[in-house]
């Protein structure tokens, strides 16, 4: 029986050598959305800790990874790979927090419950997410029961659509949506059951205004029928260019002076 196992892991092996269009599938990651300027909730529990004692553990942002593929031999040898130095996001060791290694951008905007950390959960609160945040955060742990390391991926809601409430107001039947997430220069679309853009009928109010410019909105609907079906959408009026690490490569077959690739 052994034989035979060695004789299948060798031919798998040799069928894979040969095959040139094999690829690695690439690392999945759970996602988290997050509303623009709204708190992010990452979450990370291991099993193995017991207690703060010996325990060491991080939290690290990198850019998120994208490949390209380029013709131009000039492209390839003049940015082959961006590197960025993976943020500091969150420490503790000794049994305390240490924030001399944190990246700035990260500077009092991220909590730890400590009282949780002796029961393994390791749980990192960032607070006013927005593009530049976005990208793979690592939460690493080390004690002397074990070590543990899990990966998500952090991304920026794109359009938010809160639930609708249909409401008297004065005497008059309105459609209201409230939005969870933050807005610069919020933009509000209603639309009716037929995906029809209604929007003019609407009037924007609002909530509360952070000392960043993020506001929290509340939107209304009027000359709203009872057996219509509304549907609200918020976002940006402007997007912000996301954090990316490109990875370029050529083509398959594309000539240089001393080979092929």
């Amino acid at each position: 029986m052994a034989l035979l196992y060695i004789l299948i892991t060798l031919t798998l092996l040799s069928y894979l050598a040969d095959c040139s269009d094999y690829v690695l599938p690439k690392p999945q990651y759970e996602e988290v959305l997050v509303p623009r300027y709204g708190n992010a909730t990452l979450p990370c529990r291991f099993t193995f800790i017991e207690g703060t004692y010996d325990l060491g553990f991080s939290w690290h942002r990198e850019d998120i990874v994208e490949e390209i593929e380029v013709e131009d031999i000039y492209a390839y040898i003049q940015q082959t790979y961006e590197y960025k130095e993976p943020q500091l996001v969150y420490s503790f060791h000794k049994d305390k927090e240490d924030y001399e290694e944190q990246d700035y951008n990260f500077h009092e905007r991220v909590k730890v419950d400590t009282s949780e950390v002796s029961e393994g959960d390791l749980t990192l609160v960032l607070r006013d997410v927005d593009y530049p945040d976005e990208g793979l955060f690592t939460c690493k742990a080390i004690s002397p029961h074990g070590k543990g390391e899990i990966k998500m991926k952090l991304m920026i809601q794109e359009e938010e659509e809160p639930p609708v409430q249909i409401e008297t107001i004065d005497n008059v039947t309105v459609a209201r949506c409230v939005s969870a997430g933050w807005y610069k220069v919020p933009i509000v679309r209603w639309l009716n059951r037929r995906e029809e853009d209604i929007s003019e009928n609407s009037t924007v109010v609002i909530l509360e205004e952070t000392q960043t410019g993020g506001k929290r909105i509340s939107s209304s609907l009027s000359g709203v029928k009872s057996h219509e079906i509304y549907r609200c959408l918020i976002r940006d009026v402007k997007k912000a260019r996301r954090a990316r690490t490109y990875y370029r490569k050529l083509k398959k077959g594309v000539m240089r002076e001393y080979g092929e690739f």
